[in-house]
This record gives structure tokens, C-alpha cells and sequence, in this order.
């Protein structure tokens, strides 16, 4: 602006002094969107070059050559996919590092988490498979710290979903959604929270919230059952009974599927019956050989093999197979979206960096 509110022939010499000592580059330069923001991803010298490019993408067209939607290259992770054999016990009352066996999957075992410091008992980021971008979805296990779940007057324990948790996944369903980025889930719960407690904190209603948010997302998801898919955890969590955009479902050697653990059914059921037979004098162990009976049919339909018979899940593989499903998969569901979120309008990165 010119202080006199018009230009004259001071005004202009006053300019031609400015300019001479401005020394700065203008704003919004390749430095700055190329090598720090990342909204240009290429950079040509002469508009022929850029005609050029263009052509480049549209000879492929219908299809995508993959480095149309490549975030970067294809890289393999920094630790052997042979690991996640001994970082996932079989006994399903053993706890692991969730992250660790993300470490042997994804590219440079490099994830962008999404709140990281809300709903812990929940792993959401953003991964690169085969060079593509990914929103990954998975249980971590163990015990979620003092004052956790925040409603509550028990402790949290992983696997288990309570009402941050619900809500983190939520969002991040919903930002994967609206960014057209594939979903992986894994699973490893034992249910949602319950009683009257859970009840007052909307659980029931975050469950069918999640539900929603998974239907509306239109994107393609994967899940892979890592070890306890159980009750209505494994509906919410991607699975293919309320999603009708999960692609595949794999199952491991640990996978189990149930409506409830077969120990925590026989207790449910037959924990009056003892109550009566020991008030009747009656001897217990007729009682007790049935809850053993049930606990072990619980362990039997519930196996890999039995899953994947009955449908549960498509395929049983091995766990150090696991990358190179999920490259496949998301190979294919580059290979000619149904519609694609333009790499420098998506938002989900700028809100993990806030």
C-alpha cells in the first residue's frame, strides 16, 4: 500500500530501493512445496517437460501405473517378517507389542500414528505398503495405565474396547474415508466393554456409530484376524458380518473366532447351577466335567482350520506371509479406484502433525 493512498514519481523510487535490498525468495517456491510440504511432487525445468508428464500418467489409462499413487518407493521393513512367530504367543492370555509386529510388516517399519495419547488400548496410523499409503487399525495389548478407562472405577486391560478407543476409531475411519485411503485391520479382542457402566458411557452406541462410519467410508479394507476375533468386536473392527467393504479376511496359526472365550461361556452358564448343586449337597464334578466339555467345544469351533471352513475367514496363511498379502491387496486396490483423493488435499497426515 502507499501511504499517500496514490502512486507518483517518489513512490516509485522509494519501490525501486525496496526492491533492490529485498534479498528473500517469494513465497510458495519449490523449496518450500517440493522439498518441505510435499503438495508439488514433481518438479520440471520447461512446460514441454510438463506436457511430458502428463502424457507419462495417461498412457496407462484406464489403469495406473503404480507410481501414480506411490508415496514413495517400495521399501522392506528393517526386521525379519519370521519375528512375528515369537512376538505373538499362542497362549491368547499372553500379551505382545502390537507395534513390533506392525515394525515387520510395513515399509522401513516406518507408521504416522494417529492420536497416540487417546483410546490406547487402539493402534490407528497411516503405513506405506509396496510403496502405497495405508490406514492400519489393530488391538494393543496389556494394561492401559493408571485412570483408564476414564468412566470407570476398574482398570483397562488391551484387547478390550472402551469408549475412547470407539471414538478414535471413529474418526480415523472416517478420515480414511473422506482421503480414499485402504483400511487393514487387526484383530486381537476379547469384546467391548460391559455392564451398566459401559452402558452409561454409550459403548452400545459408539459400536453401531463405528459400524456407520465403516459403511460410509466406500473404500476397500482388509482384515486379518491376529489372534481373538470375539462377539461384537469383530463385527465393529472390520469384520466382514457389518462391513461390507472388507475385501478379504485372513486368518494365522493363533486365530480364533467366538462369540466368547469357551472358559468365560462355562462360567456363564453353569456358575448357578453350582450355586444350587452345592446348597443341595450335591457333588460338583458332574457339573464341573460339563464346563469342561463346553470349554473345549468352544476350542475346537473356533480353530484356524474350523474357521476357514465354515467361512469366517477366506484364507489361513502364514504369519510371515502377512506383507505380501497385503501388498497384493493394496496393489489391486490402486490398480483402478472407483475415485482417488488428489495427494496434497488429503487431510489425515495434517492432523496427525496438527
Amino acid at each position: 500500500m502507499s501511504p499517500k493512498g496514490y502512486f507518483d514519481e517518489e513512490g516509485a523510487e522509494a519501490l525501486i530501493n525496496t526492491a533492490k535490498q529485498y534479498k528473500a525468495k517469494p513465497p510458495g517456491s519449490v523449496d518450500v512445496h517440493y522439498d518441505g510440504t510435499g503438495f508439488f511432487r514433481y518438479v520440471y525445468e520447461e512446460e514441454t517437460q510438463v506436457l511430458d508428464g502428463v502424457k507419462d500418467y495417461m498412457k496407462d489409462i484406464p489403469a495406473y501405473n503404480p507410481k501414480f499413487f506411490r508415496v514413495a518407493e517400495p521399501k522392506a521393513p528393517l526386521f525379519p517378517a519370521e519375528d512375528i512367530y515369537s512376538l505373538v504367543p499362542f497362549n491368547q492370555k499372553q500379551i505382545y507389542d502390537f507395534d513390533q509386529v506392525l515394525a515387520r510388516i510395513v515399509d522401513g517399519s516406518e507408521h504416522l500414528e494417529f492420536k497416540p495419547g487417546y483410546g490406547p488400548e487402539i493402534y490407528t496410523g497411516l503405513v506405506k505398503i509396496d510403496g502405497y499409503l495405508m490406514g492400519v487399525i489393530g488391538n494393543r495389548q496389556g494394561w492401559l495405565g493408571e485412570g483408564y478407562p476414564e468412566y470407570a472405577d476398574y482398570p483397562g486391560i488391551g484387547g478390550k474396547l472402551y469408549r475412547q478407543g470407539l471414538i478414535k476409531m471413529n474418526e480415523f475411519v472416517t478420515l480414511c474415508g473422506r482421503d480414499r485411503v485402504p483400511i487393514i485391520w487387526f484383530q486381537d479382542t476379547s469384546g467391548i466393554d460391559v455392564g451398566d457402566i459401559a452402558e452409561k458411557a454409550e459403548l452400545l452406541g459408539l459400536g453401531q456409530s463405528l459400524i456407520y462410519s465403516i459403511q460410509s467410508t466406500d473404500v476397500p479394507q482388509l482384515l486379518v484376524v491376529l489372534r481373538k476375533g470375539t462377539a461384537a468386536a469383530h463385527y465393529v473392527m472390520g469384520g466382514p458380518t457389518a462391513n461390507r467393504h472388507n475385501a478379504l479376511t485372513l486368518g494365522v496359526p493363533t486365530t480364533e473366532i467366538y462369540v466368547m472365550h469357551g472358559e468365560t461361556a462355562a462360567a456363564a452358564s453353569f456358575s448357578r447351577r453350582l450355586v444350587k448343586e452345592k446348597n443341595a449337597g450335591k457333588p460338583l464334578q458332574p457339573v464341573i466335567d460339563k464346563m469342561n466339555q463346553m470349554a473345549q467345544e468352544y476350542y475346537d469351533y473356533s480353530r484356524p482350520v474350523y474357521c476357514a471352513q465354515k467361512g469366517f475367514v477366506d484364507e489361513v496363511i502364514k504369519m510371515s506371509e502377512i506383507r505380501r498379502y497385503l501388498a497384493a491387496f493394496a496393489g489391486c486396490v490402486y490398480q483402478n479406484p472407483k475415485s482417488i483423493c488428489p495427494q496434497h488435499q488429503m487431510l489425515t497426515p495434517r492432523v496427525i502433525k496438527g
